[in-house]
């Protein structure tokens, strides 16, 4: 479940995220665009990876090859690793209708293509992977980012959340075909979820 009642501050720390419980007085869901807002103000794309909490072999596979990733991409794309330390861990998982780690996260950022911020709080998605074996490989992990990358930047984002929010697979699809060509091929056989602030998700090409 990606709601939450309570309020969370995100914070950097040497060894990655944390999120810290902090006083509200308001009923509104707390959803992971509001833990976020900072991060995504800064950047056009956000990718961030929660390890196993085992020091696996998929972590160091991981972390490496989006070390790598981050240098080689523009400052609109950020980057970040979620600390394993972290008593939150999962409640931060669960804010993204993630259950258990390993997991990648690739989310919209509120930067325009000019570098000028968007008020874009109907077009916020973030897509995810989960299989284990997949972020373990490196070749496949540059595929899902890369095709996620690509489906961030240049498909229309308020379209696409439209079509996950009404669990409208075919439509989402076909977008990411106008958009990005072949890639959507190659989107569906790594897996991924499509999700929403809020709770709102939509599987593409089996579980994730």
């Amino acid at each position: 479940m990606s709601l939450s009642s309570t309020t969370w501050r995100l914070r950097q720390g040497q060894a990655g995220l944390r999120m810290t419980r902090v006083r509200s007085f308001t009923s509104a869901a707390f959803t992971w665009a509001d833990l976020l807002g900072g991060s995504l103000g800064a950047t056009q794309v956000y990718v961030m990876y929660f390890p196993s909490r085992f020091d696996l072999p998929v972590d160091a596979e991981a972390e490496e090859s989006l070390r790598v990733f981050g240098d080689a991409t523009s400052g609109k794309t950020g980057v970040a690793f979620w600390d394993p330390r972290d008593e939150n861990f999962g409640e931060a998982l669960a804010l993204f209708d993630l259950h258990n780690p390993p997991a990648l996260v690739v989310a919209t950022g509120l930067v325009s293509d000019d570098g000028s911020l968007t008020d874009a709080s109907d077009s916020i998605y973030c897509i995810s992977f989960s299989d284990q074996t997949m972020l373990s490989d490196r070749a496949r992990l540059a595929a899902a980012v890369n095709v996620a990358h690509e489906v961030l930047m240049r498909c229309d984002r308020r379209e696409i959340a439209r079509y996950i929010r009404g669990r409208k697979l075919r439509a989402l699809l076909d977008l990411i075909s106008r958009g990005v060509g072949s890639v959507r091929d190659d989107l569906v056989e790594l897996h991924p979820k499509f999700g929403l602030p809020g709770g709102f998700s939509l599987e593409i090409g089996g579980a994730a």
